[in-house]
């Protein structure tokens, strides 16, 4: 190896150790959210329900994102959800709906087959929100229950903006975005056992 090519491989070599010592560490996140278990009826349907989730193409991926204006969003390269926002909300569901003691057989799916209910989820925001006197989580998404028929049984959207406290990281955002998911939930949760009751009374 001549002189010129051990300079460059030296030069290399001392780019790479630089920029792997300023790289900074990955942080992973994840919600912490707890039902409590209850029964909201007798009826345990045969039909299962399924739960479907869609969303934009970023809220699909595991990065955190933070919004500073309503034209800008960022996604954060080191802070990653635990999974992709549309996959927690799905399990998540799926845990709320277990909870209940309502159903016998609860998927999670993208496509529904016939005879099945269908839980379909538009989730819209999973997000920080910046302004600047404060921080805010925000979660807002579509919902529509829909009897094996394809007749929406229910239908609402939910929006929550919960103000962050300060934090060196997304630690308070995970918190955040965890309390306002259980709202949801177990709002959902019970308006999706009442709506099939309803519908399954009448057979």
């Amino acid at each position: 190896m001549n002189k010129k090519s051990l300079m460059l491989l030296i030069a290399i070599t001392i780019t790479v150790n630089i920029s792997c010592a300023t790289m900074p560490d990955t942080k992973i996140y994840s919600l912490d959210i707890h039902y409590d278990m209850t029964t909201k009826g007798e009826l345990k349907p045969d039909i299962p329900i399924v739960i479907v989730v869609d969303s934009p193409r970023y809220l699909s991926q595991a990065f955190m994102a933070v919004r500073s204006s309503p034209y800008t969003l960022t996604i954060m390269k080191y802070s990653k959800w635990q999974s992709p926002p549309s996959t927690m909300v799905a399990e998540e569901l799926k845990k709320a709906l277990y909870s209940i003691g309502f159903f016998k057989d609860i998927r999670i799916a993208g496509i529904v087959k016939q005879n099945f209910y269908s839980l379909r989820i538009h989730l819209t925001r999973f997000e920080q929100f910046d302004e600047l006197a404060a921080s805010y989580g925000i979660l807002s998404l579509d919902v529509d229950l829909l009897s094996p028929e394809g007749v929406n049984l229910y239908h609402n959207t939910f929006s929550k903006k919960i103000k962050l406290y300060s934090s060196d990281d997304y630690t308070a955002l995970a918190a955040g975005l965890s309390a306002a998911l259980k709202d949801v939930m177990d709002e959902l949760r019970t308006a999706t056992a009442k709506a099939i009751t309803e519908k399954e009374s009448k057979k």
